[in-house]
């Protein structure tokens, strides 16, 4: 299990969902609505700092230096959240992290966070990202996906991409 700073409840229930990467979610003050919830726009940030510590932590200093030099910018180009409870400030959190395939250009991954003594779930996130150079979108480098594979424990499987129908609610 891939848990920072200690093994929870919370860790657990991540680990038997397949999440391999999994550590602490640290709020702020500022997180909490005047309800004293966790806000939903603070909940999609929470989401964000672990992909980015995600990176940081564990692909490796090679794909920093690889984006600043090749003037590289992961974009995600589709987040979808589902709030699944209140999250409240005595709270403490546990988020989990993984690849669950790519299509095309684009890398599909899933998260979630639960409260860490409890497993309580309080917010999923499915993202579609894209890697840009200079305004348009580039493959990953195998390279990066190769550590990912080590990281989840098995390739990511690519496939091309699909057509599907037009983004937006129904007409």
């Amino acid at each position: 299990m891939g848990v920072s700073n200690g093994d929870t409840e919370g860790a657990r229930v991540l680990d038997a969902d397949g999440y391999r990467a999994i550590d602490r979610v640290a709020t702020r003050a500022d997180d909490f609505d005047t309800q004293g919830h966790l806000n939903n726009a603070a909940t999609v940030r929470l989401f964000n700092d672990m992909r980015v510590a995600y990176v940081h932590g564990r692909i490796g200093p090679w794909w920093p230096e690889e984006i600043r030099a090749n003037g590289l910018v992961i974009a995600a180009r589709e987040v979808h959240v589902l709030y699944e409870s209140e999250g409240l400030p005595r709270d403490e959190l546990v988020g989990g992290m993984k690849y669950v395939g790519r299509e095309g250009k684009s890398a599909v991954l899933e998260q979630r966070i639960v409260e860490a003594t409890t497993g309580r779930p309080i917010a999923r996130a499915w993202v579609v990202q894209l890697l840009v150079q200079a305004g348009s979108v580039v493959e990953w480098p195998a390279r990066y996906f190769e550590r990912v594979a080590e990281i989840e424990g098995a390739p990511i499987p690519a496939r091309p991409r699909r057509v599907g129908p037009a983004w937006g609610p129904p007409r």
